[in-house]
């Protein structure tokens, strides 16, 4: 029996999330920021193809940054591009993609997806391009102007969003996953003694991986060295390594000088720090990670597919939330994982440092809600007021260490609950 003061905390976390479960797809999802819904820069979605017959599933999250705009357009222009060359794809060998060709398709469906995600990114520098060839030749006057006419297009530009999709082939039991920045794909399975772990089916792009730092320091020159600052941000803005937009990393200086800067997207950050450091870009890529998991072996009702934004990570870490200064060390796809569980590990509460619980969310009965409450405080009543404190949410003086709650999305679908 829930408490009345832990009954008014957790009502104000659900105030603060949109949660969803799908009826025609059977899929699990919710959305936080303890800001308020118009703070929240992530998105997510989700649909069903029927493609000659073949049933597709296609889950994916956006976590958006300098805005929306970014995420928005994406993730839904994104799974449209995908579907159309799918479709495409699987008429060109025949009409279908099954176990009889993918031996030798399995490679073909790997690049298209890469294809498909690197062409959508390099799609917005050709709008930049077509609006505006030679940013450098524009005066103040005109690059306000420019930023105010299109002001649509040249946000989706410059903000950025990660990706981490999943497309699954209902009818034979295997999937691609794929992913551009720190956003995850993760795979929840009970082994042969009962015990549950996570599989990560997709690689993340953060400057925290030395091979990211390697991959970036090599394509620009010594005399810009060091690149990175001590909080692994490149030029001393940008976390991610990978990115669909972002062109104010990627595309020349003035672009940002002229006309970016005139965005509201972009006020409140001090642009004229960066515009000096932009000597070579591009600094971030859209290059995706893609990998093909075989479903077959696991097809259970155990068996859990999950995916999530970097909130996530923030929440398992405890650097910047309940544990200051203090790392947890743990991998979040086994912590999310094993939150999945119908009994949890009792190791995930010395490492979240809180007691969990088997659905959190109650009537609510929403697996992706359960994560997330168990994440925010489980059964600590004082962890689940402190994430919607506004005044300590706010409090951005230097005596205090910062407290800070991330956009947090996440979905989450078992194998056997098959879409209508």
């Amino acid at each position: 029996m829930l408490s009345i003061r832990e009954l008014k905390a957790r009502n104000r976390i659900v105030r603060r999330y949109v949660g969803c479960f799908s009826g025609d797809y059977n899929v699990q999802a919710v959305s936080f920021q303890p800001l308020g819904f118009h703070k929240n820069e992530d998105r997510y979605t989700m649909d069903l193809w029927n493609i000659n017959g073949q049933r597709w599933l296609f889950l994916a999250v956006f976590d958006g940054h300098l805005g929306s705009a970014a995420a928005e357009y994406t993730s839904k222009e994104l799974p449209n591009a995908i579907r159309r060359a799918l479709r495409t794809y699987i008429y060109s060998i025949g009409g279908v993609l099954d176990r009889n060709n993918l031996a030798s398709e399995e490679s073909k469906m790997t690049k298209l997806l890469e294809d498909e995600i690197k062409t959508f990114d390099q799609n917005l520098w050709g709008a930049l391009f077509a609006i505006c060839p030679s940013p450098w030749d524009l005066t103040e006057e005109q690059g306000r102007a420019l930023a105010q006419e299109h002001r649509g297009l040249l946000e989706r530009i410059c903000s950025g969003t990660t990706v981490a999709l999943a497309l699954v082939n209902l009818d034979e039991h295997f999937m691609w996953a794929a992913g551009v920045g720190d956003s995850s794909v993760g795979l929840s399975v009970v082994d042969s003694d009962g015990k549950r772990h996570g599989q990560r089916l997709c690689e993340m792009h953060t400057f925290k991986d030395s091979q990211e730092c390697a991959r970036v320091t090599a394509a620009h020159p010594p005399t810009e060295q060091p690149l990175f600052d001590w909080e692994d941000r490149v030029l001393g803005w940008m976390s991610v390594a990978r990115a669909i937009g972002n062109y104010s990393l990627k595309a020349h200086s003035a672009y940002l000088d002229k006309v970016f800067r005139h965005l509201p997207c972009v006020k409140g950050y001090q642009v004229s720090t960066y515009i000096p450091k932009l000597l070579t870009p591009p600094y971030i890529s859209a290059d995706p990670s893609v990998r093909f998991t075989d479903l077959q072996s696991v097809w259970t009702k155990e068996t859990k597919l999950f995916l999530y934004t970097d909130g996530v990570d923030n929440l398992v870490d405890g650097w910047l939330v309940f544990k200051p200064r203090e790392h947890s060390g743990a991998d979040p796809i086994d912590v999310v994982s094993a939150l999945l569980a119908s009994s949890i590990d009792p190791q995930i509460d010395r490492i979240l440092g809180h007691e969990v619980i088997p659905q959190w969310s109650g009537k609510e009965n929403n697996r992706a809600s359960d994560v997330l409450g168990n994440l925010l405080g489980g059964m600590d009543v004082e962890r689940l007021e402190m994430v919607t404190d506004m005044a300590r949410l706010k409090d951005n003086s230097d005596e205090s260490w910062p407290f800070h709650i991330d956009d947090t999305t996440i979905m989450v679908w078992a194998l056997t609950d098959q879409p209508r």
